[in-house]
């Protein structure tokens, strides 16, 4: 029980903690601009029929036809799959697979050993869910979780690509909300006012907005540097 200077931890106030992926608890990610090596990454996968030339151009085209769409409310719940994207910028139907490999080398990140402590640790407490804008495969995702040590931490794992919807539509925060009982009591973390809090609190979730230096808002519930300051925020 709580008592006069004994403030409430804020995260015990919730049952369930939902956790954008990139940006939250995954860095160096989303490398597709033009300075990267998208051929090198194609040989490292396993490619081969295709030169560098065609690598680089299938690639480039696909990306910035996709940061399009991603801007483009109508395609919030239509948003292209990258095995149809691939296709209408010159990928050969049997390179669309190692194009999808290369494609997620670049768009997932990685987790510091200090964030992945700190989500185990939340785990034993919380039940945890991932609900993230992400292209490449779900499969792509499970391996890089795996390689970080995060596979067994998540009850549910929501991303974009096993649907067509993205957020902020409400049809992916809702998919997430579904997985986990009626009564339960969640929050939202997230790096993006956009795409994170805005559409969180407008399904009347509590949020946690992890903010650029120097940002504040009253539009999340708190505003923190990282997702390591969950465990010392208080009410």
């Amino acid at each position: 029980m709580a008592t006069k200077g004994n403030p409430v931890p804020f995260l015990d106030q919730f049952d369930v903690v939902l956790l954008d992926m990139n940006g939250t608890f995954m860095f160096d990610h989303d490398r597709l601009g033009p300075e990267e090596d998208f051929y090198h990454t194609y040989r490292t996968v396993g490619g081969r029929r295709l030169e560098r030339r065609t690598v680089t151009s299938i690639m480039r085209s696909t990306c910035d036809a996709l940061l399009v769409a991603y801007d483009d409310p109508a395609h919030f719940d239509n948003f292209p799959t990258l095995r149809e994207a691939f296709p209408k910028h010159g990928a050969p139907e049997e390179e669309v697979e190692v194009l999808e490999q290369v494609f997620a080398v670049h768009e997932l990140g990685k987790s510091p050993p200090v964030h992945v402590r700190f989500l185990h640790g939340l785990a034993k407490t919380h039940q945890l869910g991932v609900v993230s804008n992400i292209c490449a495969p779900p499969s792509a995702c499970e391996i890089r979780l795996r390689e970080v040590g995060l596979d067994r931490v998540f009850t549910h794992t929501i991303l974009s690509s096993q649907a067509r919807s993205i957020k902020p539509s409400p049809a992916i925060f809702r998919r997430a909300l579904a997985a986990f009982d009626a009564g339960a009591r969640v929050l939202f973390v997230g790096d993006s006012l956009e795409r994170d809090i805005r559409p969180a609190s407008g399904l009347g979730l509590r949020t946690a907005w992890i903010a650029p230096p120097g940002r504040q808002t009253r539009e999340a519930d708190v505003v923190i540097a990282s997702l390591l300051e969950l465990a010392t925020v208080a009410t």
